[in-house]
């Protein structure tokens, strides 16, 4: 069954007793897009004369998402995409859901999301590394359903356990989507709007026929939640809204993404309008007064009736070319490293230590794991045994542009002298570049971690036991 049929047979049974009725396909008109226009005139004005309003990178992405979905303010947005490109990957770096932010933003104002950056990186395949390295990160807050969004708007496959992370904030016998809090469910509506964009397009565009059903089963679930009188409110002209700290974020959000999967909206964008200010913006609060940024930018999306899933606007030209011919065609050849046991598959005897190395690639490089042969200590059923056998030695990151580390803290964000310190799942890090013990054009990154260790004291037998200490990681090197 078409998604335009299913979404009809849930809306006709419940028309009843909810604002929200039968299919659509479009919803504009004159009033709602004057208010479009207004609006954007309203987020326009704020860029130019409020701009501390737009604090962090991320809240510029939702300017640019707000227009472009509106297709309007072009010159307003290339402003915008200009700051994103100095801000963004600052505010990208070691965060997936702010990286998978960026490439979304890019393409819905019609960009190309690989070079966004500048032609040196591909923000997907960066994306697909971080996302495999930094499970853990990944899985923050919105960050599943950003990354599949991002990564289906670039027509790549979103990794299964996306897709299950998404459907484990998914409560079963409602269908919203939302968070844990205290041991109980609680079903959000900006969690469940941002759950019907990734869903609706993984159901769309995926070439797992399995992930394709699954989807379009989350999607009428969460259509479902969204329509029960119990999730909504109502405004005293009888239009239905959705609230957690912010009615016109919320409806702003949760409308766009039904309009998105061709679900009538008629109602919700009936109370964003009766909502919006005289000067054309939103406020935060239900019937507040004073227009909001992040309101804003939320608000015009349900107006306009597609936002993170489906929007895409071409009003402003591609601003990277990465075919323009360089004026020096012929590039200088790059001299080869020497090859040593860190950079240089196989295994090899040196300094009479038995070494095995493998190498993958790595965004537009490559990483090589090396392993030692040397004595360990295990503790097996509380006692400490020692064996002879391979175990891990660092990571090697072959020579690469130093410009291709800006996002991650692995290469100190790609700044001569860094010194960078971040947890990551708990864990300690830290990464020093270009000192004594790094070489110039080189990282190395440490890691404070629970190890066995020698704990006895100069002159008495060895005694083994667990220690916390700082351990080496990994090397960057740059050409």
């Amino acid at each position: 069954m078409s998604l335009l049929k299913r979404t009809g047979a849930i809306f006709v049974a419940l028309f009843l007793t909810v604002g929200l009725m039968a299919p659509q396909t479009a919803h504009a008109d004159s009033t709602s897009e004057k208010s479009i226009t207004n609006g954007s005139t309203w987020i326009a004005d704020a860029w130019k004369n409020k701009r501390k309003q737009f604090f962090a990178a991320g809240t510029t992405a939702d300017g640019v998402i707000a227009l472009s979905a509106a297709n309007q303010e072009p010159d307003t947005v290339r402003s915008m995409l200009l700051d994103l490109k100095d801000r963004g990957p600052r505010y990208s770096a070691d965060y997936p859901a702010g990286l998978a932010k960026m490439i979304m933003t890019a393409d819905i104002a019609g960009q190309n999301p690989r070079t966004f950056f500048g032609c040196e990186r591909d923000l997907v395949v960066d994306l697909k590394a971080m996302v495999q390295e930094r499970p853990s990160k990944s899985r923050e807050y919105w960050g599943p359903y950003l990354i599949a969004i991002a990564l289906t708007r670039t027509n790549e496959q979103v990794p299964a356990w996306v897709i299950e992370d998404m459907e484990k904030n998914q409560e079963a016998t409602t269908g919203g989507f939302g968070y844990m809090k205290k041991g109980a469910f609680i079903g959000d509506p900006d969690y469940t709007a941002v759950g019907i964009s990734a869903m609706n397009l993984v159901a769309q565009k995926s070439r797992n026929a399995q992930q394709k059903q699954r989807a379009t089963t989350s999607v009428d679930q969460a259509i479902k939640w969204s329509a029960a009188g119990e999730n909504q409110q109502t405004d005293a002209a009888g239009n239905t809204y959705w609230q957690t700290y912010s009615s016109t974020n919320s409806t702003g959000m949760l409308a766009s993404a039904l309009g998105e999967a061709k679900v009538e909206i008629t109602s919700p964008v009936g109370y964003l309008i009766t909502q919006q200010q005289p000067d054309g913006g939103w406020a935060a609060s239900h019937d507040g007064e004073e227009s909001d940024v992040m309101a804003s930018t939320q608000a015009i999306l349900g107006v306009v009736g597609e936002g993170y899933g489906t929007a895409r606007s071409t009003q402003v030209a591609e601003m990277v070319d990465c075919n323009k011919p360089t004026e020096t065609p012929t590039p200088p050849v790059k001299p080869t490293p020497p090859e040593t046991v860190y950079n240089t598959p196989g295994k090899r005897t040196f300094n009479g230590r038995e070494w095995s190395t493998t190498c993958e690639p790595y965004s537009q490089t490559k990483r090589c794991r090396t392993l030692i042969k040397a004595k360990t200590v295990k503790q097996v059923g509380g006692k400490f045994v020692t064996a002879n056998e391979y175990v891990f030695n660092n990571m090697t990151y072959l020579p690469s542009s130093r410009s291709l580390w800006k996002p991650n803290p692995l290469g100190g964000y790609g700044k001569t002298g860094a010194n960078e310190t971040w947890t990551d799942n708990g864990r300690q890090w830290r990464t020093v570049c270009d000192t004594a013990a790094t070489g110039r054009n080189g990282c190395r990154t440490y890691i404070t971690s629970r190890v066995i260790d020698n704990i006895a004291k100069p002159g008495q037998p060895v005694r083994y036991g667990w220690v916390t200490k700082e351990i080496f990681n990994n090397m960057v090197q740059f050409s």
